[in-house]
């Protein structure tokens, strides 16, 4: 009898096994996963611009970074508006924080002022001059839906 327990035991542990196994593979945020879905990206990109000129072009490639960030896909935007830029990997990440602030960084590596609306740009701008940075972060994420980081650059670019 207890060797029939322990061949059940062992069963249930394999099914139990197979399963969390089967999940992970399906996750989202599995982030193995996702750096090599954005490598093969970056392969396929790589092929086709021996094809003939890049497709990620001005509009578009604010597009295409706007997408991944929207796929919380924050590495694989910065690489994108690298490789079409040639910028540096600061002014990416610059440009693609003010991508997701709902903004339109110029291509040359310059980034252009996130479009906040004049009243929550006054708002936040004032109260930073206050002293009272904080409450801005905390203006500019409610009105925006940006994450924390981004949301401090919003304001130290005021």
């Amino acid at each position: 009898m207890t060797g029939f327990l322990i061949a059940v035991i062992v069963v249930l542990l394999l099914i139990i096994g197979l399963l969390v196994t089967r999940r992970r593979r399906h996750d989202p945020t599995d982030l193995l996963g996702s750096a090599l879905a954005a490598r093969e990206a970056e392969h396929a990109r790589s092929t086709r611009k021996d094809a003939g000129p890049p497709a990620a072009q001005g509009d578009a490639l604010v597009h295409q970074v706007r997408l991944l960030m929207n796929q919380r896909k924050k590495i694989p935007a910065v690489k994108l508006w690298r490789e079409s830029t040639g910028v540096s990997l600061a002014d990416a990440v610059k440009a693609v924080e003010l991508i997701a602030a709902g903004g339109t960084p110029t291509t040359t590596g310059q980034p252009v002022h996130p479009v906040l609306g004049p009243d929550l740009m006054a708002n936040a701008r004032a109260l930073k001059q206050q002293g009272r940075p904080i409450e801005a972060i905390k203006l500019v994420r409610r009105h925006t839906g940006l994450g924390l980081r981004e949301a401090k650059d919003v304001v130290d670019a005021l």
